[in-house]
């Protein structure tokens, strides 16, 4: 099944990934020089691991992704590796706006609430979800008002 609505992002924006490859590499480069100018008795397997773990590290940041996915029977979350699916049954509430502000100043504070955040740098508008079993759901969202309109509404008495 396809879903309705379908949003993707990068965690880090590209150019926080590109500067930290960079940095990581000029690291690198420095070692390497430091090694075979002015210090031998650096192991070479120190240089050639460190170029391994910098490479895996700008690796991951730039393939790092936050996707939303609203189905016809519910809404899947996916930040890192991780897949939460939330059965549109169980929505108790939503709220849109800024992420800081809808977290702060929400009157979902209980006692026992476990709350989830999955948010994307420079992204500050988002959702939160009421969750039935005491969960609360906060997402960054490009368009939080579309996600928004595809949930079930309370029904006011």
């Amino acid at each position: 099944m396809d879903p309705v609505y379908q949003e993707t992002h990068t965690i880090l924006p590209k150019n926080l990934s590109i500067i930290l490859a960079a940095i990581l590499g000029a690291t690198w480069l420095f070692m390497a020089v430091y090694k075979y100018m002015f210090y031998p008795d650096i192991p070479d397997m120190a240089i050639f691991g460190t170029l391994i773990v910098f490479a895996i590290i700008c690796l991951i940041c730039f393939l790092m992704r936050f996707s939303v996915d609203v189905f016809d029977d519910r809404i899947e979350m996916k930040y890192l590796f991780m897949t939460t699916s939330i059965p549109k049954e169980q929505i108790i509430d939503t709220r849109i706006g800024e992420l800081n502000i809808i977290k702060n100043y929400s009157d979902w504070t209980l006692k026992g609430v476990k709350y989830k955040t999955y948010s994307v740098i420079g992204l500050e508008m988002g959702i939160g979800l009421k969750v039935t079993g005491k969960r609360v759901f906060f997402m960054s969202a490009e368009d939080p008002e579309k996600i928004a309109s595809l949930l079930p509404k309370e029904e006011k008495a």
